[in-house]
């Protein structure tokens, strides 16, 4: 009984494992292709970009100089992508605050505000107190084509005005707001990392390897133990 008790304990760290390996791959922000892979977060073909971080997937597609109204905005994030559903603008934060950045707490200063500066390394040429200063723009995975929209909307409901939204600006780096029916761009995330969504397939080969095993320990053990008398 001990031995079955053990393979069990076996079982259940090698299913532990496979669905924790994904998890664990890239930080701060990791690249993941349209067939889910992990790659290099500079790779051209990096569909999905894990931000490590705050446990979210960015889709490197954005509306680009498409802008759009927030609730067309919302629709549009609201999409079906790789047959993956689930995402959304990103969030304004919990705490909202337009004059907090860099954005060095989670929660605060949006998720935008957090690719911007703590990811990407980005600043605008104007400090907090509008000095001059020397400014750098987001390069690498938002270096394509669509690359970043000089603003974007954030989710979440407005704290004093229903018909305002927030939104962040990669020209100025912070947090603003503005009538719903403004038009800027949109970008979209994602709750989590794809790979765990969508395990690779080397994930379940080392899943059904590691149960493979653990059934033939077992029937090995259960032949060679003596039968009653």
């Amino acid at each position: 009984m001990k031995h079955y008790k053990k393979l069990s304990t076996i079982a259940a760290a090698l299913l532990l494992a496979a669905t924790a390996l994904p998890a664990m791959a890239g930080t701060p922000l990791a690249g993941r292709d349209q067939f889910f892979h992990a790659i290099s977060a500079n790779d051209s073909n990096a569909v999905y970009l894990y931000d490590a971080d705050y446990d979210i997937t960015w889709l490197r597609t954005t509306t680009g100089a498409n802008v759009m109204t927030y609730t067309q905005a919302s629709s549009w994030a609201s999409l079906n992508w790789g047959g993956l559903t689930g995402w959304h603008l990103p969030s304004a934060g919990s705490v909202y605050d337009s004059d907090y950045y860099p954005s060095t707490v989670k929660g605060i200063g949006s998720d935008a505000a957090h690719l911007y500066y703590d990811i990407l390394g980005a600043q605008p040429a104007v400090d907090h107190d509008g000095n001059p200063q020397t400014g750098t723009h987001p390069q690498g995975p938002f270096g394509g084509v669509d690359g970043l929209p000089a603003m974007v909307w954030l989710d979440g409901p407005h704290a004093t005005h229903w018909d305002y939204a927030y939104n962040f600006s990669f020209f100025a780096g912070i947090n603003g707001e503005s009538p719903q029916t403004g038009l800027i761009g949109a970008m979209a995330v994602r709750n989590g990392d794809v790979l765990v969504a969508v395990p690779e397939p080397e994930t379940y080969a080392m899943l059904l390897g590691g149960l493979a095993l653990v059934g033939c320990v077992a029937r090995k053990r259960k032949a060679h133990t003596p039968t009653a008398a």
